[in-house]
């Protein structure tokens, strides 16, 4: 028999909003690289085609999953996490809706991904020399475009893999609390490799500082993060009622406000640095400190931030979350 019941709650609610804002946050990016791009397209005397109009779509249709699949994730942990219990989970209509709900998103929007010239994710010149006839434009709009759909994908990928680390570890909230290391590691990834390191790589002659400050900063705040996480003094004496009996719940507890610090510790930084710079700011000209191609990694210095900014939400709304959980 088909099982109906969402298993909604408030603990539940609130870490699969958590699970959902890195999703959010590359749709957020893919939204302004489709609006840019549509910008370039009119520029090219291209009103309509279909690939533009399916991103178009896709713009409306990928957010309204993913706030669907939050309402259908507490089924899915309830089942796959709580009880390891998987067959009883191929009757529950919330947690195969999850499932559709991730894959066909995913497939449409790969559609878009897999095209020449879109697939390279670090190749600014082979991006723009296996460009897509069907996807008509004239630079900067190709680096606008693509880099904005990796951070989407990122988003995809961050999702499937924060369900299935909540998935394995199941009943232990220790554990479970530590998944949030999963977009913290694979954002900063993407976006330094794409942005700072891929500048630096082009020997910048100017604002090569600005880049060497993304990766320090980061890195530091980054392995501080990592280590609150998972250390038995950090983030899981936060969450466990028996070593934190505060009244404020995880917010009584000093690592969780060291967390906080140090992601707005980067992101002021960064925000700050980046302002600094003498080439390295939005529009014309196309290159920054002798570099071409600037549309390729600049807007990654940005997407970090915009991450930042994210995170922050996500965060909070998961430790909280874990906290409420009880424990089985």
């Amino acid at each position: 028999m088909v099982d109906f019941d969402f298993h909604l709650s408030a603990p539940g609610l609130l870490c699969a909003a958590a699970v959902s804002v890195p999703q959010f946050i590359g749709l957020y990016l893919f939204r302004a690289g489709v609006r840019d791009y549509g910008r370039g397209c009119q520029e090219s005397g291209v009103f309509s085609c279909p690939a533009l109009d399916q991103m178009r779509m896709l713009v409306r249709f990928l957010p309204l999953c993913a706030l669907l699949r939050v309402l259908c994730a507490p089924a899915l942990w309830y089942w796959m996490a709580d009880l390891k219990d998987f067959s009883g989970a191929l009757r529950s209509f919330p947690a195969m809706m999850w499932i559709l709900l991730w894959a066909v998103p995913f497939v449409l929007f790969k559609q878009i991904l897999l095209k020449p010239g879109l697939r390279n994710v670090h190749s600014s010149h082979r991006t723009i020399t296996e460009w897509p006839e069907e996807l008509p434009c004239e630079r900067p709009y190709h680096g606008l475009l693509s880099t904005r759909c990796h951070a989407a994908s990122g988003g995809f990928f961050i999702e499937l893999l924060w369900n299935a680390w909540t998935i394995y570890v199941g009943g232990d909230l220790g554990l479970r609390l530590s998944g949030i290391s999963i977009p913290v590691v694979i954002f900063n990834a993407g976006m330094l490799a794409g942005g700072p390191i891929n500048f630096l790589s082009r020997s910048p002659a100017v604002d090569g500082w600005v880049a060497e400050v993304y990766l320090l900063v980061s890195l530091a705040a980054v392995e501080g993060m990592l280590l609150l996480n998972h250390a038995w003094f950090g983030l899981r004496a936060a969450i466990d009622h028996k070593d934190n009996g505060s009244s404020f719940g995880p917010y009584g507890h000093w690592s969780t406000w060291l967390w906080i610090g140090l992601l707005v510790m980067q992101a002021v930084v960064l925000r700050y640095t980046v302002t600094g710079s003498m080439e390295l700011h939005p529009g014309e000209p196309w290159a920054a400190g002798g570099c071409d191609h600037k549309e390729f990694f600049f807007p990654r210095f940005w997407g970090l931030i915009y991450v930042c900014y994210g995170m922050l939400i996500s965060f909070n709304l998961w430790v909280l979350g874990v906290w409420l959980t009880p424990v089985t």
